[in-house]
C-alpha cells in the first residue's frame, strides 16, 4: 500500500499571557479546538492548569519587574492592575476551547507527557505551531476565502487617550488588522507612516504612561526603551514583500553571503555590506545561523575587529572559521 499523510487546519484564538521564564514575557498563549495550548510548549488542559500553578504561566507581573515583548522592547512597571487570577484564566482557556468545540469532542489528553519516544529519540507529541491571523474576503460570496498574513506587536494610542499593547495583522493586499482593541481597527498600508508619525502606532513608551493589554491588565511605565520604529516599519515592508513573493532583506543577505563564500571578490563584499545594512536593525542576527547569528556576515564587511568584539564580550575565543578575503583585493 502506499504511506499517505494529510494536513488538518485548527481553528483557536490567540490571547494574551505572561511566561515566567527568569523574566517575564509576554506571550500570545494559543488555545486550538482540539484542547491543545501552545505557552512555549504543546499542552494539554490538564498540563496548562499544571503550568499554572507551577507559575511557568502566570497571571500578574510584580512591581518593580520588567515585561519583556519580544521584537518589541522592555519595560519597567509598577502600579499594576491584573484581571485573572489562575483559576479565572483555566476557566477562560477552557471556555474558548469549548466555544471552538462546543460538544468538546475528540479533545487530546497527553496522559501527563507532551513527549513520545521516535526510535531511540524523545520528541514532542505535537510540535509548537506558527499560528497565523486570517480575514474573511467577499464574506457574502458563496464560498468566502480566509487570507492568512503575519502579526507583530505594537503599542496604540487611542482617541481617548488609552495606550494598548495590539497585534497588527499585516496580509499581502495591504490590509491591516488591529487586534487587542474594544473594536478591531481596519487600516491600509499606506497609512503606516501617517500612524506612527503622528504617535498612533508606537514601539516606544513615555515615562508615566499607562498601558492596557485587554483581557490581562493594565500597568504604568516607569523605565524602558523599544524597537526603534524606523527599523519596526523596514520590517514590515519587508515582510509585505514577502508576502507578495518578492525577496526581503534577511533573504537577499543570506543569499549574497553564500554567494560571496563561493567566490568572494570586492564587489560581492560591497554588495553584502549593502545588503546587510539594509536589514532591519533588530533582526541582523537572523541573518546567520542560529550559531553564528551575524558575526560571520559582519567579519566579512568590517574585518577581525569583530572578532576582537566577540571576545570582549563573551571572553573566550572567537570560535567561528576565518571568513575569506576578496580574491581581488
Amino acid at each position: 500500500m502506499t504511506t499517505i499523510t494529510r494536513i488538518e487546519i485548527l481553528e483557536g484564538f490567540s490571547i494574551p499571557g505572561i511566561i515566567h521564564n527568569m523574566q517575564y514575557h509576554f506571550t500570545d498563549l494559543q488555545v486550538y479546538s482540539d484542547g491543545l495550548i501552545s505557552c512555549w510548549e504543546m499542552v494539554d488542559l490538564e498540563m496548562f492548569k499544571n503550568k499554572l500553578n507551577r507559575g511557568w504561566v502566570v497571571t500578574s507581573i510584580p512591581d518593580g519587574e520588567a515585561i519583556s515583548i519580544f521584537n518589541l522592547g522592555k519595560w519597567n512597571i509598577e502600579q499594576g492592575e491584573w484581571q485573572h487570577t489562575k483559576e479565572t484564566l483555566y476557566n477562560y482557556v477552557y471556555s474558548l476551547v469549548k466555544r471552538l468545540n462546543p460538544t468538546l469532542e475528540n479533545l487530546y489528553d497527553y496522559k501527563g507527557s507532551n513527549s513520545k519516544m521516535l526510535g531511540k529519540v524523545n520528541v514532542a507529541k505535537h510540535f509548537m505551531p506558527n499560528p497565523k491571523p486570517y480575514y474573511i474576503e467577499n464574506p457574502n460570496s458563496f464560498l468566502p476565502e480566509k487570507i492568512n498574513g503575519e502579526k507583530f506587536p505594537f503599542f496604540y494610542r487611542s482617541d481617548n487617550t488609552k495606550t494598548y499593547l495590539v497585534e497588527l495583522s499585516l496580509y499581502k493586499s495591504g490590509h491591516i488588522e488591529l487586534s487587542n482593541l474594544p473594536v478591531k481597527k481596519i487600516f491600509k498600508f499606506e497609512e503606516l507612516d501617517q500612524l506612527t508619525e503622528k504617535g498612533i502606532l508606537s514601539t516606544e513608551l513615555k515615562v508615566g504612561e499607562t498601558v492596557t493589554i485587554l483581557n490581562l491588565g493594565t500597568f504604568k511605565i516607569t523605565s524602558g526603551s523599544g524597537v526603534d520604529i524606523k527599523f519596526k516599519i523596514d520590517e514590515l515592508t519587508d515582510k509585505f514583500n514577502e508576502l507578495n513573493g518578492r525577496e526581503n532583506s534577511i533573504a537577499k543577505c543570506a543569499r549574497v553571503f553564500d554567494e560571496y563564500k563561493k567566490k568572494p571578490s570586492k564587489k560581492l563584499k560591497e554588495e553584502l555590506k549593502s545588503a546587510y545594512e539594509e536589514v532591519p536593525e533588530h533582526q541582523r542576527i537572523f541573518v546567520g545561523t542560529m550559531d553564528t547569528k551575524d558575526y560571520e556576515v559582519r567579519q566579512v564587511i568590517y574585518g577581525d575587529i569583530i572578532k576582537k568584539e566577540w571576545q570582549d564580550y563573551y571572553g573566550y575565543e572567537y570560535p567561528y572559521d576565518d571568513m575569506p578575503k576578496p580574491i581581488d583585493e
